[in-house]
């Protein structure tokens, strides 16, 4: 049976894996040169939603992570394991 253990609670938005994600989020978004205003239109929604959750005031939850993967060009999947397990190759 495996037995997992979090550090810290899992509502902290400075959890290092969630921090992980954010900025791997950032990079791909870069990566793919677009804009925040540019990920915001493919959103519906306004550039300053994209800059608060990059910047940790607001957080996102599963779902719209997922979103905001695809509208980027991102498989979240990859994302996630890149955050979770930094060091692997």
């Amino acid at each position: 049976m495996l037995v997992f253990e979090l550090a810290r609670p899992l509502s902290s938005i400075r959890s290092d894996l969630y921090r992980n994600m954010i900025e791997l989020l950032i990079a791909a978004r870069k990566d793919a040169g677009l804009t925040q205003a540019e990920v915001g239109v493919r959103l519906k929604q306004r550039q300053t939603f994209v800059s608060k959750y990059e910047l940790g005031e607001r957080r996102l939850d599963i779902a719209e992570f997922v979103v905001v993967c695809r509208a980027i060009g991102v498989n979240p999947h990859d994302l996630i394991d890149a955050a979770e397990f930094p060091d692997r190759p």
